[in-house]
């Protein structure tokens, strides 16, 4: 796949995000999400300037603003605000 292999040209890895029994998930206008590590990124604004140029690429999961609130989800159901 051409968008696997750009990004990889950028230094992450991917992988097609799948259902529990393999097959490829589909969003609600039939596109495939890429799961990509990059590790540690050092200029995310770059990073999704590149990423959204390659060829069929429609968005970048890289949030570049701070949020203003962090909500830490809790293994009893409730949550703490960071």
């Amino acid at each position: 796949m051409e968008i696997i292999n750009s990004i990889k040209k950028l230094g992450g890895e991917s992988k097609i995000r799948s259902l529990d029994r393999g097959y490829p998930f589909f969003t609600e206008n039939g596109n495939i999400i890429l799961d990509s590590d990059f590790g540690t990124i050092k200029n995310p604004k770059m990073l999704t300037q590149k990423i959204k140029q390659i060829p069929g690429v429609l968005e970048s999961g890289i949030f570049l603003r701070k949020p203003d609130i962090i909500y830490k989800a809790k293994t009893n159901g409730k949550f703490e605000i960071i």
